[in-house]
C-alpha cells in the first residue's frame, strides 16, 4: 500500500500538475506564477519554497512527466535482454507499446503531458535537454535494443532506430492528431471501446514491422 501523500506533498504535486498543464496550453513564457498558483488554489508563496521559482517549477514538471511515463512502460520493459529470444524481445515490445497506447490514448492527463512535452521539445534549452536525455533517449535506446533482439539487426543502425521511432511515433501522432483522426474515422467519442480497437491495431502494427525487418525487407 502507497503510503498517503502528506499536505505538502499534495501541494507540491498540485502545483506541478497545474503548471504542466498551463504551460502545455499557453507556453512558458506567457504563464505566471500566479496563474499557477490560482489554478492549484495554493499560495504562490509554495512556489518558491518547493522549487526556489518558476525555472525550477518547469524543471520539476519535466521530471513529473518523465516518471510518469516510465512507470506507464512497466517492469517487463526492463527485463534483462541477455538470455531473451526474438519472441521474447517482440511480445515485450508489444507489452511495452500496448501500456504506451492506453496511456496516451485513453489517460487524459496524458493531453497535458503531449502538450507540455511538444512545446518544450520545440523549444531547444535546460528543459528539452532534460526530456531527451532521461526520457526520449534512454527510451528508444531499450526499443532498439528489443528491436534488434527480435530482428537480428544491430540496434544500433540507423535502420533500426528509424524503424523504432515509426513505432513509438505512431502513438503520439494518434494523441496529437486525435480530433482529425477522429472525424476520418467517423467517430463521435473515443471511448473505451475505440481506444481499445485502435491499441489493438498499434500493437499490431510492431509484430507486422518486426516480420518485415526480420525477413530482409
Amino acid at each position: 500500500m502507497e503510503k498517503p501523500l502528506s499536505g505538502a506533498e499534495v501541494t507540491r504535486v498540485t502545483l506541478v500538475e497545474s503548471a504542466i498543464r498551463l504551460f502545455g496550453e499557453r507556453g512558458y513564457d506567457a504563464v505566471s506564477t500566479r496563474d499557477i498558483a490560482d489554478l492549484a488554489a495554493a499560495n504562490i508563496g509554495s512556489i518558491a519554497y518547493h522549487f526556489g521559482g518558476k525555472p525550477g517549477l518547469r524543471r520539476a514538471c519535466a521530471d513529473y512527466v518523465i516518471a510518469n511515463v516510465r512507470s506507464t512502460l512497466g517492469t517487463s520493459f526492463l527485463k534483462p535482454t541477455d538470455n531473451m529470444s526474438p519472441a521474447d524481445a517482440l511480445a515485450c515490445m508489444e507489452h511495452s507499446i500496448g501500456a504506451f497506447c492506453h496511456f496516451w490514448l485513453a489517460n487524459r492527463e496524458s493531453q497535458h503531458f503531449v502538450h507540455f512535452m511538444l512545446r518544450e521539445l520545440l523549444d531547444p534549452g535546460e528543459v528539452s535537454e532534460l526530456l531527451y536525455a532521461n526520457w526520449m533517449k534512454p527510451m528508444h535506446m531499450r526499443f532498439c535494443l528489443l528491436f534488434g533482439l527480435a530482428t537480428g539487426r544491430d540496434p544500433c543502425s540507423e535502420e533500426v532506430k528509424i524503424a523504432v521511432f515509426s513505432c513509438v511515433g505512431q502513438v503520439f501522432h494518434f494523441r496529437v492528431a486525435k480530433p482529425l483522426i477522429m472525424r476520418r474515422l467517423d467517430w463521435d467519442v473515443m471511448g473505451p471501446e475505440e481506444t481499445e480497437r485502435l491499441c489493438k491495431r498499434l500493437v499490431m502494427h510492431v509484430g507486422a514491422l518486426v516480420a518485415a525487418y526480420k525477413g530482409g525487407a
